[in-house]
């Protein structure tokens, strides 16, 4: 299992945060590149933590400019990537669907569904998608 250091959670949590208002807003303006917006934020940081530029940036202001330590927190690469390709697929299969004005109804559903369970890990960190990772893992590691 490869791990990779997260150093300051609240940065994750700051990126939830932000991804999750940013997909909210897109649902009340009816905003559809708002959406893609998100699932492109998600997809780069599928990626790697680097290519996570809001975590970057949350990251970079708390601990340069307002001087806080943090303690490196151990995580499962493979789980981030996860979470991160999980939502990004739903973020841009909707906008997609809304591009095209194809099952519109069911794609802004989706939308607000995804942002409700990005806020959700934000706020709770209770992520739906971690469960699902550590749920698979656990069934495909029998085998």
């Amino acid at each position: 299992m490869q791990q990779c250091l997260i150093y300051n959670n609240s940065s994750l949590n700051f990126f939830r945060a932000v991804s999750g208002f940013l997909a909210m807003l897109a649902f009340l303006i009816q905003n559809n590149w708002l959406v893609l917006i998100t699932g492109l934020l998600f997809f780069f940081g599928a990626f790697s933590v680097k290519f996570n530029f809001l975590y970057q940036f949350h990251n970079s202001v708390s601990s340069k400019l307002l001087k806080q330590k943090f303690t490196p927190i151990q995580k499962d690469s493979g789980e981030l990537k996860f979470v991160y390709g999980f939502t990004a697929t739903l973020f841009l299969i909707s906008f997609f669907l809304l591009y095209f004005g194809k099952f519109v109804d069911f794609a802004w559903g989706v939308d607000l569904t995804v942002s409700f369970l990005t806020l959700l890990a934000s706020f709770a960190n209770i992520c739906l998608a971690s469960l699902m990772y550590v749920m698979f893992k656990k069934i495909f590691n029998k085998q």
